[in-house]
């Protein structure tokens, strides 16, 4: 009797923290424009992509919780800014342009870090202890 009321209770606790972990499976495992749909629900203060600003246009990359850049590779012109979110709700990701454009930055959720560019190039940004990277080319 001990024994099944172990064996019930194991299996209550990991219903319970599969339940608890079901949102972050389904953005992994889901299809990339439902992914993308709950992210951009959950950050509704974020401007729209590539908005006419002053001298250039505002172009957004998004670092998802979930080791995923979004888009991977941009072009942009000189004097475009690009604005780095993230969408790591617990910790932080932190931002380094691998040519030094900038000191590493620390990004919170829905905080994000932006960037003017001012001379002609391709310049590559990483995220510390992830797989995530971006390419952008100023032309």
């Amino acid at each position: 009797m001990k024994g099944k009321i172990l064996v019930l209770l194991l299996v209550f606790v990991f219903l319970l923290a599969s339940g608890c972990a079901e949102e972050d499976s389904e953005l992994e495992t889901g299809d990339s424009a439902a992914s993308e749909a709950a992210v951009t629900e959950s950050q509704e203060n974020i401007p729209q992509e590539n908005v006419v600003s002053g001298a250039g246009k505002d172009h957004i990359v998004r670092l998802e919780y979930y080791n995923v850049t979004r888009p991977s590779e941009l072009d942009v012109q000189t004097g475009d800014t690009v604005s780095w979110w993230s969408g790591k709700r617990q910790g932080t990701n932190i931002l380094v342009s691998e040519e030094g454009l900038f000191p590493d930055q620390e990004l919170a959720y829905s905080v994000p870090y932006s960037y003017t560019f001012t001379s002609p190039g391709t310049y590559l940004f990483t995220v510390k202890d992830t797989p995530m990277n971006v390419t952008i080319r100023v032309n």
